[in-house]
Parts: structure tokens; sequence; C-alpha cells
């Protein structure tokens, strides 16, 4: 893609603009606008004026880039309230299961003797939850406050923790459930991560961090190096 087709597009998705609709503005087919933007044809000169003048910009803009602009952050932005409507789903879930399957689980593990209803469910649906919660915090608070990470070795860092974080729970999981082979001195090492991560608190914990880290990992600048508003294509 070169240059003024990559602006084009940084621009057009600025402005809020579907290609449909800069189409209709310019009054030519989505298809030229699409031909633009992947670098197959060139706008003239005239053409380029009248993109300048409907994206609301400058040629300039167009051919070498959108300048930074400062201080200023879109708040509501779609990908954060898509986040927060998941995540806030997973908690309501959560919510109707404690009222309804976990007192069912409980009456049956106390008629049978059954644990291996409960133990699926304890291994599966917490996680979830304080993954979701992990997620789901940030992406609330970045509605209103600009929380992005603008630090490419930083947002590594941060995704690296939150890989971390998360196999630490998956290390659990292994130790105490999955019946890791009975190499020499595994059955001690089982033991000691069972009674290390056996309160909720230090076991689920980083599973809410790693939610959070890899939130924040992926949560950069745009790629027009402005905010721009996600979701227009």
């Amino acid at each position: 893609m070169n240059t003024v087709a990559k602006n084009l597009k940084c621009l057009r998705k600025q402005a809020a603009m579907t290609q449909e609709e800069l189409a209709e503005r310019l009054h030519v087919t989505r298809q030229a606008v699409s031909s633009w933007e992947t670098g197959k044809t060139q706008p003239d000169i005239e053409t380029l004026t009248a993109l300048a003048e409907t994206l609301g910009t400058d040629v300039n803009e167009l051919i070498c880039g959108p300048r930074p602009r400062v201080g200023v952050y879109l708040r509501f932005q779609r990908r954060y309230v898509a986040l927060t409507a998941v995540c806030g789903a997973v908690l309501l879930l959560k919510l109707l299961l404690g009222l309804t399957l976990e007192p069912w689980m409980l009456e049956r593990r106390a008629a049978t003797f059954d644990i291996w209803p409960s133990l699926y469910y304890g291994m599966t649906v917490p996680p979830l939850v304080w993954l979701a919660a992990g997620v789901g915090l940030p992406a609330l608070a970045s509605l209103w406050a600009d929380l992005r990470v603008r630090d490419n070795s930083l947002r590594r860092g941060l995704a690296v923790a939150g890989g971390l974080c998360l196999l630490l729970y998956g290390g659990w999981f292994l130790a105490c459930w999955a019946g890791v082979p009975d190499w020499p001195g595994m059955a001690l090492c089982r033991q000691w991560v069972y009674l290390l991560l056996k309160e909720k608190t230090l076991r689920l914990g980083p599973v809410f961090l790693g939610g959070l880290f890899l939130f924040l990992s992926l949560n950069g600048e745009s790629a027009c190096g402005r905010d721009s508003k996600p979701g227009i294509m």
C-alpha cells in the first residue's frame, strides 16, 4: 500500500466515514474509493483536493500523512463499549449461575457424592469471571480516560506479563488435576503448588492481572498516529 492510499484510509476513518459515504459525497463508486485505498489506482490532483475538502483536511496530509493531535481522545469508542458489554454479560451470567446452577450442584454433591460437576465448574467459570473483570474494568475506564500504552517495549512487556499470569493458573490446574507424570519429586512439587495457590485470591488473582495486562498491551496508538473511531470499514 502506497503512502497516499494509507493516509486516505486513515483520514477517512478519522472522519468516521465508510467507503460508501465517501464515494457518495464525491459522486464516485465505492470501488473507486477502495481502489485508491489499496493503491491500485491514484487519485489525480483535482480528486485529491476534493478528498481533502470532504475529509476536512488538506492535500498535504493526504500526501505526507496526518499531523498528530496531542491531548485529543475520543470517548465512548466502540471497541471499549463492546468489551464492557461482553465482560458485563459474563459477570451477569455468573450471577445467574450462582442463583440456579450452584445450588443444584451442592444438592447433587450432598445426595450422590458426585464432586465432578463442582470441580469442572470451579476450574472454568471463576477464572473466566476474573478474566472478564480484568479486561472489563480497564475497558469501562477507557470510555472516559485515555489508558492507551504508547511505548511499544512496554506493551510487549505487558503482553509477556499477562501471558505469564495466565500460565501460572494453567500450571496450578495441571499440577493439581491433570495427572502430571509421577517423576521424582513431582508429588512434592504438586503438593507445594497446591498449598501455595489454595487460596482463591492467590489462585485467581493472576487471572485478573493477566486480563488487565493483556488489555493494556493491545490498547495502543491507532494506526494513523491519531485518534480515530474504530469499527468504520
